[in-house]
């Protein structure tokens, strides 16, 4: 049974478990939502290997994080974490829609084979347009049955309780609902891609329906190695030295850019609504003489052929349906280069996405609390998961 939230009440605590961050977001419900709290906690590097470490710094730090910036309650709503997650499309028998768990839990058992028992597995059936015969296309996202538990756990150590459960992908396009409430909407084909540190999210929505969803691990963390090998650098030191190439960058959404339809094929969209944020920015095409460092390597061109099979997936799947746009979401959106590279080598257009926009920019004058780790001043593209968490129904 869902159960939801009144208009007039705060959401739940949204949590976030990335690799490399714990992010915190609360909002109270509406059009736009209205900003709570926020906090996003890096991750020690000692804690990012050892699962035991992990547990125990993120249940100290959430607590703390909670009981010092301003989080109202003790209702919880967390992410199942990417790199514990299996995202991808099967196809199996056609059948009754109340097994059909069963059906793919039987499937994917055998792909990796394990006891589908041991699963927690969600299904999303995709409407294909065939009639009757053949197989029925399903987007599987599951995860162990323990890692499940053992993320339940670390946020009841915090003194929370855990009111929902989702996986990354359905909380990406949660948190860009608004943008696809018409009815012709659904003829809008959306690439988001979500690289974070460890892992990279793909969801093909149509309208805001997920009919393709794939977790890829090439990321961040092997961008930030390749940058550490060519400067002959720790791998934390590279890391600072990336974050503070970016932050000098800035994301697209920081200096609006007049809509144009550039080399490369990449051009900005048609905004919904005119004066309201809508948390897409243009994205440019690459300068002929762009030289970025984590836009090279064996990382970038890994990345590039898993996205051409997504994308290659997709139009047998739907021959009359190409791909709109592409929407760049997690840290390593804040790479511009990086991402204008990966749109024109799969020659589609492009934005960068900033879940947050609405909450920031929704009320003029309105002081954000004190969010620590987080400048609610600038985009924040790797906001997407929390902010679809908190949109999203409780489930538990």
């Amino acid at each position: 049974m869902s159960i939801g939230w009144s208009r007039t009440r705060q959401s739940p605590i949204a949590i976030d478990f990335g690799a490399d961050t714990i992010k915190l977001l609360q909002v109270t419900p509406g059009d736009p939502p209205q900003f709570v709290a926020a906090a996003s906690i890096e991750v020690p590097q000692a804690a990012r290997t050892i699962m035991s470490a992990r547990a125990a710094f993120a249940s100290e730090a959430i607590a703390g994080a909670v009981r010092e910036h301003g989080f109202r309650g003790k209702r919880a709503i967390c992410s199942i974490p990417a790199f514990q997650t299996i995202v991808q499309n099967l196809q199996v028998a056609h059948g009754d829609p109340s097994d059909l768990d069963d059906r793919v839990g039987e499937k994917l058992g055998q792909h990796i084979d394990t006891d589908p028992a041991r699963l927690v597995i969600r299904s999303f059936p995709v409407d294909t347009g065939q009639e009757g015969g053949g197989k029925l296309e399903v987007v599987c996202m599951a995860a162990a049955r323990d890692a499940v538990m053992n993320t339940i756990q670390i946020v009841r150590r915090a003194r929370l309780e855990v009111v929902g459960l989702h996986c990354e992908p359905v909380a990406i396009v949660a948190a860009f609902r608004h943008l696809y409430r018409r009815k012709d909407d659904t003829a809008l084909t959306t690439a988001f891609i979500d690289i974070g540190a460890a892992t990279s999210k793909v969801v093909i929505t149509h309208g805001s329906e997920i009919v393709f969803a794939k977790a890829i691990h090439a990321a961040g963390d092997h961008f930030t190695r390749h940058y550490a090998k060519l400067h002959d650098v720790s791998f934390a030191e590279a890391r600072t030295a990336r974050i503070s190439q970016a932050a000098e960058t800035g994301t697209p959404g920081e200096t609006p850019a007049p809509p144009r339809q550039p080399a490369g094929g990449i051009r900005e969209m048609g905004a919904r609504g005119a004066g309201r944020p809508t948390g897409m920015a243009v994205l440019a095409a690459p300068s002929t003489d762009a030289a970025d460092d984590e836009a090279e390597g064996d990382a970038l061109e890994c990345l590039v052929d898993e996205l051409n099979l997504c994308v290659r997936y997709h139009r047998n799947l739907f021959p009359d349906r190409s791909i709109d746009k592409l929407v760049f979401l997690g840290g390593e959106a804040r790479h511009v280069t990086l991402c204008q590279q990966i749109a024109q080598a799969l020659q589609i257009v492009a934005q960068a996405g900033d879940p947050l926009a609405r909450l920031i920019r929704g009320r003029e004058g309105a002081k954000a609390p004190d969010s620590p780790g987080v400048d609610l001043r600038r985009a924040q593209p790797g906001w997407a998961v929390p902010m679809g968490l908190c949109l999203s129904e409780t489930n538990l």
